[in-house]
């Protein structure tokens, strides 16, 4: 009804639109996709416990959670997607009601959202290749977590397509509040498609941030906040 497709692994179940992505993602089954993502972050440096928060930014169709819901509980996992029909596809894959269809950004408000699906590459930056634009709420990261009490993040993960550098100056506010944020870095931004990766690295390095581990193939890291918990 929905004119989507699924994969199906024992009780795992994943629905997606397009036909060739979705065979290539879990052409090794879906725990493997799971596992793949998890460690793509280096997520295995983390201890979680119960009752952690996780944010997702850039959650997509919800793949990151596979893994992660091994550790945490869905009810705080706040998993945010601003392209609607990625964000149809996470509303299937995840139980959840912490799922928000916005943008991050520097700013509260409004702005344009390129779409190009097909390749996971949409954004708040135009993208070298695209099918269309639409308007997308926004807000800073720092106004999110205010607006939920939310005290302590355990992990952000943050890939925006080469707009984490905007999104990790609207989280200025509550930097303080995130123990882990793991950052995908790689050549995505905008038409010529720059990395990011030295540009936020050095950003959380002046924050009071370590690194703690890199998968080098895709330009991610993870660091961990110096100040104890």
């Amino acid at each position: 009804k929905q004119k989507l497709y699924c994969a199906l692994e024992e009780r795992n179940i994943r629905y997606f639109e397009n036909l060739r992505r979705g065979f290539w993602l879990y052409r090794n089954g879906i725990l493997s996709r799971g596992d793949f993502i998890f460690g793509s972050y280096c997520l295995e440096n983390i201890d979680f416990n119960e009752g952690d928060i996780v944010i997702d930014c850039g959650a997509n169709s919800g793949d990151l959670f596979i893994e992660l819901q091994k550790y945490i509980n869905a009810e705080d996992y706040y998993a945010i997607e601003p392209n609607p029909s990625d964000f149809k596809l996470l509303q299937l894959n995840v139980k959840s009601k912490k799922l928000f269809n916005i943008a991050l950004g520097e700013s509260n408000g409004k702005k344009n959202f390129w779409i190009s699906t097909e390749g996971g590459d949409s954004s708040l930056i135009r993208p070298e290749n695209y099918v269309k634009t639409i308007d997308v709420s926004v807000a800073r990261l720092d106004s999110f977590i205010e607006e939920f009490g939310i005290t302590r993040v355990k992990l952000l993960k943050l890939e925006a397509e080469g707009y984490e550098p905007e999104i990790l100056k609207g989280l200025e506010g509550k930097l303080e509040n995130c123990e882990y944020i793991a950052i995908d870095g790689g050549y995505e931004r905008g038409e010529s498609n720059e990395q990011t990766f030295t540009e936020i690295s050095n950003f959380l390095i002046l924050n009071n941030y370590k690194m703690i581990d890199i998968y080098f193939p895709w330009c991610r890291a993870l660091f961990k906040n110096r100040n104890s918990f």
